[in-house]
């Protein structure tokens, strides 16, 4: 026993020493944590420590079609940016067609215009934002309504005294999008693209089941901290 024991005392002593769990330090020296770790019980954000949190407000206008009549919206854009790369927050947009002639049962014609507004949560991932021209791809999932409005003492192009609302309709909507982005500045950006709404159907009485549904091209200016 005392000649095994001289012969292992040697091996024993070179090597590190043991701890549980499979865990080693070399003599008691405890392993040094570098610049970013964090212990794994940390709760972790989606954001990760010390990457930057921005935000940014937006103005939006449109055009697009809608029963066939030119259509105008704008409206705005307020969200929170996590590591520049995912815009989180709200979008709220108004919108009106230009006037249009019906019959008015006595064979005379009545003037009318569609008007209306949606809002709800936007949802923007962008691509690459710290390039001087990159991409973005923001969603708007919301609700909002429109209305059939009859125009009266009518006046081309816009003058008239009263407004009649003849039936309005609320719908669900989701409008995805693409916007090619410009950095102007640190705090400015310029975004030209498009986007499709979809919207639950319409009531029948005085508007087509879809005729909110369709392509729109527009130009956003936004500003903050990106």
């Amino acid at each position: 026993m005392l000649l095994l024991a001289a012969f292992l005392t040697p091996a024993l002593k070179a090597q590190d020493t043991l701890r549980l769990f499979g865990h080693k330090e070399r003599y008691g020296q405890k392993k040094q944590m570098r610049s970013g770790d964090r212990p794994s019980s940390e709760i972790q954000t989606l954001t990760g420590p010390g990457h930057k949190v921005g935000f940014y407000f937006g103005f939006h206008t449109d055009y697009s079609q809608i029963a066939d009549y030119d259509a105008f919206s704008a409206g705005v854009n307020l969200a929170m940016i996590a590591n520049h790369g995912l815009a989180i927050g709200i979008a709220g947009r108004g919108f009106f067609t230009e006037t249009f002639d019906q019959p008015d049962g006595s064979g005379g014609l009545t003037n009318y215009s569609y008007d209306g507004g949606y809002g709800g949560i936007l949802v923007e991932p962008i691509v690459l934002p710290k390039f001087p021209v990159h991409v973005s791809f923001p969603v708007i999932l919301g609700a909002g309504g429109i209305a059939k409005n009859r125009l009266t003492n009518f006046e081309y192009p816009y003058d008239y005294t009263d407004v009649y609302t003849e039936d309005a309709e609320a719908f669900l909507i989701a409008e995805p999008g693409i916007e090619v982005e410009f950095n102007v500045a640190r705090w400015m950006r310029l975004a030209v693209g498009g986007s499709y709404r979809f919207t639950t159907s319409l009531g029948p009485k005085e508007f087509d089941s879809d005729m909110l549904n369709g392509f729109t091209g527009g130009l956003s200016l936004k500003f903050g901290m990106f």
